[in-house]
């Protein structure tokens, strides 16, 4: 009953908003906090919300130069100063799960690690022509896995440009002359060419990897019960905006998320 309460209570927090700083707190507690912490959006990233913008604000340098943050702006009336509600949380439990993710404007990742040892995680940012690029992964033992957003097309293996193609011609063309001027002239695409210098695997190479994640020992200075700790936290961002690049932007997202 007493973890069906302090569940809810974390869940109360969490969803309100409010910010968080736990540290030195048992291990059960951090994993209420690591498990509650999808709530600020570890399965579903979101950018920052906008909170408001305004004129940049009024600073010169010694030179009479309209400075913003260290740099000067020429043309101020065409910037303004937007301002985002960005996030961050991370936590430990003190026995090797742990969950972490932030939130800005245009970009946003999460992950956690359980308590096998397996790594889940996603992020995702806004890309120049509009369109966001998202990602999953996980890694476990069998390895690192991703998959992502990309047309299919893009993900085909790399095949070679007319430009390589030319190049290739080229370098057997010349491998032809020089052979034969040499007395010699062997086929460059016989196996005995193409296998020099190539590394040969073992047998036991050739086995699938299977990573098998070592026991974690406390070293001589820890002592004590393991202890956790977890923190989340919303923070002001003030970001500067070209107004026209801006508007191109927002004119391209509107396009892609039209396509979608």
């Amino acid at each position: 009953m007493k973890c069906f309460i302090l569940a809810a209570l974390m869940l109360a927090t969490l969803a309100s908003g409010e910010n968080i700083f736990k540290i030195n707190i048992t291990p059960e507690e951090a994993q209420q906090f690591l498990n509650s912490a999808q709530l600020r959006g570890i399965g579903d990233i979101e950018y920052a919300p906008k909170t408001g913008e305004n004129p940049l604000p009024e600073a010169r340098n010694e030179k009479g130069e309209f400075v913003y943050m260290g740099r000067v702006i020429e043309h101020p009336e065409d910037y303004v100063e937007e301002h985002y509600d960005a996030h961050q949380y991370h936590g430990q439990d003190g026995l090797g799960q742990f969950a972490y993710g932030y939130r800005d404007w245009n970009q946003g990742k999460n992950e956690k690690r359980d308590e096998t040892g397996k790594v889940t995680g996603s992020y995702k940012y806004v890309q120049p022509h509009g369109r966001d690029f998202i990602a999953n992964y996980y890694a476990d033992k069998t390895g690192f896995h991703v998959e992502d957003n990309r047309p299919a097309h893009l993900k085909q293996p790399a095949t070679k440009t007319p430009a390589v193609l030319k190049a290739e011609e080229e370098h057997f063309k010349l491998w032809g002359e020089l052979a034969a001027a040499a007395g010699h002239n062997p086929d460059p695409y016989a196996a005995e060419y193409q296998q020099e210098g190539r590394y040969q695997p073992t047998e036991q190479e050739q086995q699938p990897y299977v990573h098998e994640e070592p026991p974690y020992v406390p070293g001589p200075e820890e002592t004590g019960e393991p202890k956790g700790f977890f923190y989340a936290f919303d923070y002001n961002v003030p970001l500067l905006r070209n107004k026209e690049e801006r508007a191109e932007l927002e004119r391209l997202r509107a396009i892609n998320n039209k396509d979608e």
